[in-house]
């Protein structure tokens, strides 16, 4: 028993009926059922055992504990870790899809020239040797539209590098997957990439109305494609954009699920998320938490968008990390439009690692100067938002969440209803 304790200020109490509670802590990220009549006013008039549950549970905290440091102080040691080197490519901004909701323009994009990747393969000989693992993902536009001249190339030369300074590396894509060949998924196995996010807009019907090929069924050719990434064993994060319109339109995605084998459940996960442009002004969370509780029966983990800026810190939030443009210019972050005023560098500046290094310290101050989030419940989750969040709002004193106490609990209930699917797709497995 602790000598002298108080109610942790990151215990967030959600009635569940008139019988019980749930009461989650979202420093310690931990959850337990309780009583709803259970009083939790004085520490000092807690049952014992009531008392013994809540510090196990991060719930209880010392009297002179100060968690918003604690939260602040593992915020900076993940986002200042030099253990993984991530740099994100855009080979192109150009698209073989024209999807609705895209916030990139593909009209006359530029593609990475000869010397812009000459550049970029010299910023990671200069950056291995302080990081253990290099981690190089791909994304655009679709970046198979230049597998042949900038991804491969790229990849082999990473591969040497890495090798040469005896440090691990991976690589990973952002992609439509239409342009998938036999051939380039037999290249990738052979060369260490770990992971493909591949997105289907709905079902059949919807997702073909959504990426229009003038030659073939784009649903069957990019399920198709992921059936052979999955057989080659790589990872797959299949992304269900879904709409108002195309919510109840994912049947076939199911079949399609339901029909492949555990050994290719095993390397596919699915996340589901509403696209940006509808979310505002329709809700269909019901809609999605059926489709998500329909694909976890299936033996595969499906989850939604979740909060958790602590443990599933955004990578764009990590010093770590460099997002090198099709021209050149250097950002953190892939949701955004790339336009010049929004840079944070360029490849052929003298002082990129310092411009990088200059935008860290500035959105880290600026992002716990909030005085909004002093007293807010769930600080450890947000932190003030992801990346974009921080540099999008002008002002220092904001609350992404516009104080909405009804959202902060959905918030809780995402992440307690995520953890009891991935318990049920484990348990199938």
């Amino acid at each position: 028993m602790l000598i002298m304790s108080k109610f942790s200020q990151y215990n967030i109490r959600i009635p569940l009926s008139d019988k019980s509670d749930i009461l989650y802590n979202a420093l310690s990220d931990r959850f337990i059922a309780i009583k709803h009549d259970l009083e939790l006013q004085n520490v000092p008039d807690l049952p014992e055992s009531i008392s013994v549950l809540l510090q196990e549970n991060g719930m209880l905290t010392a009297d002179d504990s100060d968690e918003r440091s604690e939260a602040i102080e593992l915020w900076k040691k993940n986002a200042s870790s030099s253990n993984v080197l991530t740099v994100i490519i855009n080979p192109t901004l150009r698209c073989n899809f024209n999807c609705w909701y895209c916030y990139e323009n593909h009209t006359n994009a530029p593609i990475m020239s000869h010397d812009i990747l000459e550049k970029v393969k010299k910023l990671i000989a200069s950056s291995i040797s302080g990081t253990d693992m290099l981690n190089i993902s791909f994304f655009g536009g679709e970046p198979l539209l230049e597998f042949a001249r900038i991804v491969a190339p790229l990849i082999t030369y990473s591969e040497e590098v890495a090798g040469k300074s005896n440090k691990q590396i991976r690589f990973s894509f952002t992609t439509n997957g239409f342009l998938l060949t036999k051939e380039m998924i037999s290249f990738l196995s052979s060369h260490n990439c770990r992971g493909m996010q591949i997105t289907l807009d709905g079902g059949r019907n919807s997702h073909n109305k959504t990426r229009i090929s003038k030659t073939n069924d784009s649903f069957e050719t990019i399920t198709a494609n992921i059936k052979r990434l999955l057989d080659h064993k790589i990872s797959v994060t299949l992304r269900i954009n879904v709409t108002p319109e195309n919510i109840n339109d994912c049947s076939d995605i199911l079949t399609w699920i339901q029909n492949l084998t555990d050994e290719q459940k095993h390397h596919l996960s699915v996340n589901v998320q509403q696209v940006w442009q509808t979310a505002k002004t329709s809700n269909i969370s019901i809609q999605v938490d059926n489709l998500l509780d329909s694909i976890c029966q299936l033996g595969v983990y499906a989850y939604p968008a979740i909060l958790d800026n602590l443990r599933r810190m955004c990578y764009a939030d990590k010093a770590n990390t460099v997002l090198i443009n099709s021209n050149g210019d250097i950002f953190k972050c892939t949701a955004i439009d790339f336009k010049k005023e929004k840079r944070i560098s360029n490849i052929f500046s003298a002082t990129v690692k310092e411009d990088l290094a200059e935008n860290f310290n500035r959105l880290v101050e600026k992002r716990f100067s909030n005085k909004t989030c002093l007293s807010c419940r769930i600080f450890p989750l947000c932190l003030g938002g992801c990346h974009r969040s921080v540099v999008d709002h002008t002002e220092n004193d904001y609350c992404i969440y516009n104080e909405n106490q009804a959202k902060k609990d959905d918030i809780i209930m995402t992440i307690i209803k995520d953890r009891i699917r991935r318990d049920m797709v484990t348990t199938k497995r």
